[in-house]
């Protein structure tokens, strides 16, 4: 079975030159550390926070098929020169038919037809599978199932439809299933992560690192915890930088090298959130963040190894 050289750099620019450095996958994809979600966002809304998060300076925009706002999306980015933002959509994990999981191949062919229908574009920057199986784990039925769309995942590479792929709420076992059959490893595995968690929750983090899948974070803030927006150790330390709590949470999460989405429909909010890169956390800062245990969380809502 033949892999792509896996190599991962991280390349932080400097704030002058670079507003939003980028993290390289082992492919050679470069991927904007900072991007904006629309998760939860209706088309009209999605529509206007993308175009406000543009304005600002993002050029990593972020939603799924499941959001049902891909064509607000489109039609945000539509007449912008293509090479000028990274788009990432995802399509739902299987729903196993346990009789003939290798279905799940069509399903995804169809839904990533459909992804790109909707948002407009002849391609994506990156491609997730959105998250495993919702029962039963990433084993038996479920593994085949799983093993088939990734099967439709790597021909959408092939064809130049995505210039990366990945996953979204992978567990360890989710990988090994994966790795029975597949010819490209997964570039990305995007989960959720903040402050609370601990550096590495559950060894997924170092387990990524091992193989050279870059890990990224959806819902920085704990899905807006008060320990986060204005808890009193992310606010002390945001006062020493004339920083906001919320910039100290994201702070945290690309400091430990983990790429992070956010969102807005505030412009004010958007531009405070990726105003990231003009201060390094000290490692005291660092180790206590790293050590506070609230708000709780996990990696996956599917699974835990």
């Amino acid at each position: 079975m033949a892999f792509l050289a896996v190599t991962v750099a991280l390349s932080l620019a400097s704030p002058v030159a670079a507003v939003d450095p980028t993290v390289t996958l082992y492919n050679g994809v470069e991927m904007p550390m900072v991007g904006a979600g629309t998760w939860q966002y209706n088309s009209d809304t999605a529509y206007k926070s993308v175009q406000a998060a543009l304005e600002l300076g993002y050029t990593h925009i972020d939603t799924a098929n499941n959001y049902g706002n891909q064509d607000g999306v489109g039609k945000a980015l539509k007449g912008r020169n293509r090479t000028s933002y990274f788009l990432t959509t995802k399509i739902p994990g299987c729903k196993v038919n346990r009789r003939h999981p290798e279905s799940c191949y069509d399903d995804a062919q169809r839904q990533l037809s459909e992804d790109l229908s909707l948002l407009d574009v002849q391609y994506v920057d990156l491609m997730l599978v959105h998250f495993p199986p919702l029962l039963g784990g990433c084993g038996g039925a479920n593994c085949k199932a799983m093993q088939a769309q990734w099967k439709a995942m790597e021909e959408l590479y092939r064809n130049g439809s995505a210039r990366a792929i990945g996953v979204s709420n992978f567990c360890q076992s989710c990988f090994e299933c994966l790795k029975e059959t597949q010819t490209i490893l997964p570039m990305v595995n995007q989960v959720a992560y903040h402050i609370g968690m601990g550096p590495d929750p559950e060894g997924l983090f170092s387990y990524a690192k091992n193989l050279g899948v870059v890990m990224q974070a959806y819902s920085p803030l704990g899905n807006g915890a008060p320990s986060l927006i204005h808890g009193p150790l992310t606010t002390s330390i945001g006062e020493r930088y004339n920083k906001s709590s919320v910039q100290v949470a994201l702070k945290w999460v690309v400091q430990h090298e983990v790429p992070v989405l956010t969102k807005s429909t505030n412009p004010d909010y958007l531009a405070q959130d990726i105003d990231l890169f003009d201060f390094t956390l000290s490692d005291d800062e660092m180790s206590k963040l790293d050590a506070q245990t609230t708000p709780a969380g996990t990696p996956s809502f599917t699974c835990t190894s």
